[in-house]
């Protein structure tokens, strides 16, 4: 067993890392549990421009010896940090709980997927690094070496607290840059035992500073500095676009990760059962706050009855309630703005006379709402058209395939589809059809392995892929090197 330490304490807002110290900034803010907004979750710094400079300033101090560091004792360093977090899996899937309301279930397993991140980074960096090519010189050696590129912002949201930051984290450090991490506010209780954990493994202070704080008022310090070298980014399309416009005069590497309106099709020939177990699934679990979630499902006339008769049944028998409850499938949405937002779809619904094909049940307390599936809507309208976010799946009926897979890519986001049918023909129509950047036969729209790429198209993506070897493509720079013996 591991001996661990604590992490820094949330009662006094000193939860700015920089330069290897914790410490506080002159504003604070304060966090509630969605699922009881009476009840505080910490307070934290709300860093202002003069930290972001200071957290600049000791990433670029570290940099040069942290670049130096073999690439196995970085490897060494996210190993520790993997057995870490696993020896404090409760304390972080409650904190993370805590921070946007995931149940129980859900979170652990994302603890338990950061361990995972970590563990393959850390694999990746034994693994063989750079080329060798011939040259047309026999007195020369012609290869290439991979660098890392500097100064790494890391930019991350609330709905994945562990996972998102992890699969940033753990290649942007270890392929030899220093990081400034700047987490979402409803993140910032999961990002504080994070950096404690990353720091407690062994790295060297200025590896990684984190800035907790207000987006809003650290954007531009984030994007203006000069020293900035790649900035990595995970939220909407908006801010996602104002950040990319920041550095766009400017040599700086960019990846962003902006949402998606996820679509399912269902064909008549396909384990219906199943397909209603899973739709459901990429819908509702985690509330419906994923970008992968499943958002739209279009199910072939001939089925659509059954279909529909077993997806409700599905969404109904959901438990909704206490997060911190084992038994629990549903929690609260992670805060009341959330809440707000996602009342207004089902505003919207209603205004458009929509019709509600089935709802699960929710308290009428805190920031909790009542999974609910639709039809009937127009297809023009805000529900098809925009990421809602939350536990709303719209269901429309489609003639045959080709319809389903026209309506399936009218979107103008491209990050995860699925496809349900025992037609193999179909299944690889689809696959080559589908206009995202990850394609599910059989299963939801959600979900994703460490070691394969992640990303989409369209509006749901920079084109630059995340996790995988495609993480060792962004955080490093390549050098040509040619070596004559004289």
């Amino acid at each position: 067993m591991l001996d661990t330490a604590p992490s820094p304490s949330l009662d006094d807002g000193t939860t700015l890392f920089i330069g290897g110290a914790w410490r506080s900034a002159a504003a604070t803010y304060e966090r509630f549990d969605p699922a009881d907004l009476d009840r505080g979750t910490g307070t934290f710094a709300a860093a202002g421009a003069g930290d972001v400079r200071a957290a600049y300033d000791a990433a670029e101090t570290a940099g040069p010896g942290w670049a130096a560091t073999p690439a196995p004792v970085r490897g060494e360093v996210l190993r520790r940090a993997a057995d870490l977090l696993e020896a404090r899996v409760d304390e972080a899937w409650r904190r993370l709980t805590a921070d946007m309301g995931k149940t129980a279930r859900d979170a652990r397993g994302e603890v338990l997927r950061s361990v995972a991140i970590l563990r393959y980074f850390a694999g990746e960096l034994s693994q063989p690094s750079g080329e060798t090519y011939p040259s047309a010189d026999p007195a020369t050696l012609l290869m290439t070496v991979e660098e890392p590129l500097g100064i790494v912002c890391a930019i991350t949201p609330w709905n994945f607290p562990s996972a998102i930051p992890t699969w940033k984290l753990a290649p942007a450090l270890g392929f030899g840059n220093t990081v400034v991490f700047k987490p979402a506010e409803a993140a910032s209780g999961s990002a504080v035992l994070l950096t404690a954990v990353l720091q407690e493994a062994g790295l060297p202070d200025g590896v990684l500073n984190l800035v907790t704080g207000h987006g809003r008022d650290l954007s531009g310090a984030l994007t203006g500095d000069p020293r900035l070298a790649a900035l990595t980014f995970t939220g909407s399309g908006p801010v996602g676009a104002g950040l990319r416009a920041a550095v766009a005069d400017r040599n700086v590497k960019v990846q962003l990760e902006l949402g998606g309106k996820n679509p399912a099709i269902v064909l008549a020939d396909a384990d219906l059962p199943d397909a209603a177990a899973q739709v459901m699934r990429g819908a509702m679990i985690a509330t419906g706050q994923r970008c992968t979630a499943t958002s739209r499902v279009y199910v072939e006339r001939t089925a659509a009855a059954e279909f529909r008769e077993l997806l409700a049944g599905q969404v109904r028998a959901l438990v909704v309630g206490d997060p911190y409850d084992e038994a629990t499938d549903v929690g609260p949405l992670a805060s009341a703005q959330q809440l707000a937002t996602v009342r207004s779809y089902l505003d919207l619904a209603r205004d458009e006379h929509a019709e509600v094909l089935a709802t699960g049940t929710a308290a009428q307390a805190a920031c909790f709402v009542a999974p609910t599936v639709l039809t009937g809507v127009d297809p023009d309208s805000r529900l098809m058209r925009e990421e809602i976010f939350g536990p709303v799946l719209v269901l429309q009926e489609v003639e045959d395939f080709d319809a389903a897979l026209a309506a399936a890519n009218d979107t103008e986001f491209g990050l995860s589809s699925a496809v349900f049918t025992r037609d193999l023909g179909r299944a690889m129509a689809f696959v080559r059809g589908t206009r995202s950047g990850i394609v599910h036969v059989n299963r939801e729209t959600t979900g994703g392995e460490p070691h394969v790429p992640f990303g989409g198209v369209k509006g749901s993506s920079s084109m630059s892929r995340e996790q995988g070897k495609a993480a060792r493509h962004f955080f490093t720079t390549s050098k040509t090197v040619y070596l004559r013996a004289t």
